[in-house]
This record gives structure tokens, C-alpha cells and sequence, in this order.
């Protein structure tokens, strides 16, 4: 068995996280919104690792990433709160943007 390396470990957070928020939207959409809480708390706690993961000694950054995951955290719990798909929408393209970008700079290091 293969092992993934951290680099492909948070491409992986990521996907799973942009995933629980496209299953979010379509349990709003169907008016289930105990799966959209589900779904949603999980991409929170995913934000959260994401979050917790940085080193904001390092540089401009992590401070710049902490502020956008702030962002996410937040879209995702007004999301919750109001049951509306539009801040999940929102949310989704951050995370999607923040990940092509670190799939970009990986392809260096691979």
C-alpha cells in the first residue's frame, strides 16, 4: 500500500471538503437540512485542520490563508444558520481556488 505524502494529503482535505459542500447544497436544495448540517460541520472541522495547519511565523502567507479559511468558517456557518446554498457557493470557490493554486505550486516539488 502506498502511502500519500503531506503535500497529497491536503489536496485530498481539499476535495473532501469541497465534496461535503456540494452534498450540503443538494441536501438545502431537497430541504434536508440534517444532512446539511452534517455535511456542512464536516467541511468546518476540515477548514479548522486546514487552519490549524499553518505557521504564521513563516510569512505573509499563512496569515493570508488563515484570513480566507476565517472566511470559509464563517460562509459555512451563515450557510448553516440560514439554510441558503448561496454562502456554501461562495465558500466552495475559495477552497477550490485555494486548492488549484497549491496543486499548481506542488507540481514543482513533485
Amino acid at each position: 500500500m502506498e502511502t500519500a505524502s503531506p503535500a497529497e494529503l491536503v489536496t485530498m482535505l481539499f476535495n473532501v471538503c469541497l465534496r461535503n459542500m456540494r452534498e450540503a447544497i443538494k441536501c438545502i436544495e431537497a430541504k434536508d437540512y440534517a444532512g446539511a448540517n452534517e455535511k456542512l460541520v464536516r467541511a468546518q472541522e476540515i477548514v479548522d485542520e486546514l487552519r490549524a495547519a499553518l505557521d504564521l511565523s513563516v510569512g505573509d502567507l499563512a496569515g493570508r490563508l488563515y484570513s480566507l479559511y476565517n472566511f470559509v468558517y464563517s460562509c459555512l456557518i451563515k450557510a448553516n444558520i440560514r439554510k441558503q446554498t448561496g454562502p456554501v457557493r461562495d465558500a466552495m470557490e475559495v477552497i477550490t481556488q485555494i486548492r488549484d493554486a497549491w496543486q499548481e505550486a506542488m507540481k514543482g516539488y513533485g
